[in-house]
């Protein structure tokens, strides 16, 4: 098999609105920018990272309608024919990892072949199989693991769609039928230009004609105006606050295991369940699934079977060797708060927070969180999250604004020392709540990235 494979320049078409940028083994991402330019001529590098594909040298003029001959090419390649797939993708600020991998989990427990793509890494039927770089990953890379699906017999691949991938229409080419919208809030102002750019781009997922199914968060007030925008077959509501949408639920029960007691009302029928998901938002990141579980399926009842052994994901509400200490990924306003004021409803004596925030990223939210920190937390210890090339004590100044009560506060910006001083002075009538990292096992300085686990740092002060 040949794979004429881009070297570091770019290719763009005429029309200025794709450009790929191919390298880094052992995937070749593609970068998707706009941009007015097209080379005249490209260099095809040869390498030896894909077993059993040959590379050769070709050089290029120019290409018409890169985009489109670009996507169909690579389908090519990979033998890949895109209806051959029903695929499910979900768009939204905070619990597409949790969504997607519950929905793998339902799958799973019903002897479904599945993958999901997304923060987490790629996975083959619950086994992880890489780490992606991007929430979102590139086409190319999607078609990679495509190829490795259909080798496997995996025909439902469930895939994250961030705001920045939707923008940059990663996307494109796939065949979009299945999608869900959790959440939106203030996020990603770093690469927006403002919060309606980020949301028009969350709601492009909403807007495909090509949908069969989409299933929203009706209790969301971004998506109030969904129904005008939607242009396929059938939509799907989910709210605990509006007994007429689609799919209703009423929480009963939070027990101090973690088990959610609750009862839902669908068009497949009513069912009740106990799931160990924490927090009651989970609940929407669950049943958002359910209308693509049914199309697939034709049996509600099966997706409800596997919801009493279900789990959450990696690093999502996650306990690290007491029942008092959570591990979560919450990074943005909406989702510090969010996990802050379900943890407050378990039977404690209060509740302690570490948390710091990443450089180059919106800084305009930290000060929110610091806000939100002081509203929830008796004790607040600030450290640095992945800096990257932002000074911490920079990062931690700006934290600190919105924090009115400085005797809440210490300050530590050694992330291993914070961890370690909260969990000294942890009563066990206490909850410590670790944020911003979550699943990751490194920490980003400047270029480097260091190996760094909040729930191993963890177990090294409980021992």
């Amino acid at each position: 098999m040949v794979l004429p494979v881009l070297g570091p320049s770019t290719i763009r078409d005429t029309a200025g609105s794709f450009a790929t940028v191919l390298g880094g083994a052992p995937w070749y991402n593609a970068s998707i920018h706009g941009n007015n330019e097209f080379l005249s001529e490209g260099l095809f590098l040869t390498s030896k990272a894909i077993s059993g594909i040959e590379f050769r040298a070709y050089n290029i003029e120019s290409l018409d309608n890169l985009e489109e001959n670009y996507l169909r090419w690579i389908d090519e390649i990979y033998n890949i024919t895109q209806s051959a797939f029903k695929n499910f993708f979900v768009t939204g600020t905070n619990g597409k990892s949790t969504t997607i991998e519950l929905l793998s989990q339902a799958f799973s427990f019903n002897s479904i072949a599945n993958s999901t793509i997304g923060t987490l890494g790629t996975f083959l039927n619950g086994s992880k199989y890489f780490s992606n770089n991007l929430t979102t990953e590139e086409p190319l890379f999607i078609r990679s693991v495509m190829r490795k699906c259909l080798e496997n017999n995996i025909k439902n691949i469930f895939i994250e769609a961030s705001s920045i991938g939707l923008h940059q229409n990663r996307l494109k080419g796939l065949i979009i039928e299945h999608a869900a919208l959790t959440n939106i809030s203030r996020d990603h102002l770093d690469y927006h230009k403002n919060f309606d750019e980020y949301l028009e781009s969350k709601l492009k997922l909403a807007e495909m004609s090509s949908l069969k199914t989409l299933t929203y968060n009706l209790d969301d007030e971004h998506f109030s105006n969904i129904l005008n925008l939607f242009k396929g077959e059938k939509i799907y509501s989910v709210s605990c606050k509006n007994k007429k949408a689609d799919i209703y639920f009423k929480i009963k029960q939070l027990y101090q295991d973690g088990r959610i007691s609750f009862y839902v009302r669908t068009p497949w029928g009513e069912f009740s369940s106990s799931p160990k998901l924490h927090a009651g938002y989970n609940i929407y990141n669950l049943l958002l699934s359910l209308p693509y579980y049914s199309s697939m399926t034709s049996d509600s009842s099966g997706f409800f079977s596997a919801v009493e052994e279900m789990t959450l994901p990696t690093g999502r509400l996650q306990t690290a060797g007491k029942e008092n200490i959570f591990i979560d990924f919450a990074h943005t306003p909406d989702a510090l708060e969010a996990v802050c004021s379900e943890l407050m409803k378990k039977n404690h004596k209060g509740l302690k927070l570490i948390f710091g925030a990443g450089g180059g990223r919106d800084k305009g939210k930290r000060e929110l969180m610091g806000n939100i920190a002081q509203k929830y937390a008796k004790k607040i210890y600030i450290t640095s999250d992945n800096p990257r090339f932002e000074k911490p004590n920079e990062i931690i100044r700006m934290i600190t604004a919105g924090i009115s009560d400085k005797n809440k506060m210490i300050i530590e910006s050694d992330r291993s020392e914070a961890i370690k001083m909260a969990i000294s002075e942890l009563d066990k009538d206490e909850i410590l709540l670790i944020t911003g990292k979550g699943h990751e096992e490194y920490q980003i300085l400047g270029n480097e990235k260091r190996p760094f686990s909040d729930y191993e740092e963890v177990l090294k002060c409980i021992k």
